[in-house]
């Protein structure tokens, strides 16, 4: 069975082609399908397009936020209820062809989890691709993410991932990392892409929330099973760079005071290397207290089960069985 989740904001205008074409691709499938459309807290006519069109078609399910909430809310709106095996997520702006869809569902086939959309000739402004440009160049250095395209709306998730992620703030943008992270197999098809017809995009240029989640999850990651060694390992950067900024102030100092214009050069340097060795002094301390907060209460049996995605037993021997015991 398929689900294709559809988060939806004030996409009246698009959602009735999107569904027609939708339904009409995973009727050439010939297998048991869903759509499940959130509309997150639109002004615009887009829940009551989307009821009209739940009534026209068959297996559609239609979920309402009372305010807008963000993508990753309603994705994980979609997520909670989804029966598929497959899950196809799909932007409502139509920019990202339904018709892509089998060969998501071929690349699945391969073995991958997660298959990530590639918009190899991106059809939007030259300031907004540069952005995005930069946030993929990003993904790759702090993660080693293989992937050209992490924010693409368009890609196939396998049940057993899409069920177990949480996404909060704006982790949608950052999915196939975390399906990467947990060790699930990810890749990437190329998809052709549209200019919007209708409607406005939602995403401003200035994407900080992102870039702040990407931050925090690389944090996260850093810190999820060895904080004690990666704060310290942080400490010693923070102390080799004071004793750098010590060493500047030792030599140039009693030069920098006799001329007028650098006489705060010094008391800068000095308070600033008395900063730098104050967080190094700092961060060993905010490690331990972490490590044994983990240790203790966040790696748990089931945390320990979740890294695991397979189990293998060997079946019991014939010599092994257990005796009937005598009547």
């Amino acid at each position: 069975m398929i689900s294709v989740i559809i988060p939806a904001f004030n996409e009246a205008e698009n959602i009735k082609f999107l569904f027609e074409r939708c339904v009409a691709v995973l009727q050439s499938l010939q297998r048991p399908y869903e759509i499940i459309l959130v509309d997150d807290g639109s002004t615009d006519d887009t829940f009551k397009t989307a009821v009209a069109l739940s009534e026209r078609f068959s297996h559609v399910t239609v979920l309402r936020h009372n305010k807008n909430h963000g993508k990753s809310l309603a994705l994980m709106q979609g997520f909670d209820i989804a029966q598929g095996e497959i899950c196809i997520t799909l932007d409502a702006d139509l920019q990202d062809e339904p018709e892509m869809i089998p060969l998501f569902l071929d690349k699945i086939e391969e073995g991958y989890d997660l298959v990530n959309g590639w918009r190899v000739d991106r059809q939007d402004t030259y300031p907004k691709k540069m952005v995005s440009r930069w946030f993929n160049y990003l993904t790759q250095r702090f993660f080693d993410c293989p992937l050209h395209d992490i924010n693409c709306g368009f890609k196939a998730i396998r049940r057993s991932l899409y069920k177990k992620l949480y996404l909060r703030g704006d982790l949608h943008r950052l999915v196939p990392i975390l399906a990467f992270n947990m060790g699930h197999p990810i890749s990437e098809v190329p998809i052709r892409h549209q200019a919007r017809l209708y409607g406005k995009s939602k995403y401003a240029l200035l994407r900080h929330r992102g870039l702040l989640d990407l931050i925090a999850l690389a944090s996260v990651q850093a810190t999820k099973t060895r904080p004690f060694h990666v704060f310290c390992e942080v400490a010693a950067v923070f102390a080799a760079v004071a004793f750098v900024l010590f060493t500047i102030w030792v030599i140039t100092g009693s030069f920098l005071s006799s001329v007028r214009y650098w006489r705060l050069i010094p008391i800068v340097l000095h308070l600033s290397m008395i900063w730098f060795v104050f967080v190094a002094t700092l961060l060993p301390i905010f490690g331990l207290v972490l490590e044994i907060i983990i240790s203790n209460q966040l790696q748990t049996r089931n945390w320990r089960n979740e890294l695991c995605n397979q189990r293998v037993s060997s079946p019991p021997q014939p010599d092994e069985l257990p005796k009937p015991d005598p009547l």
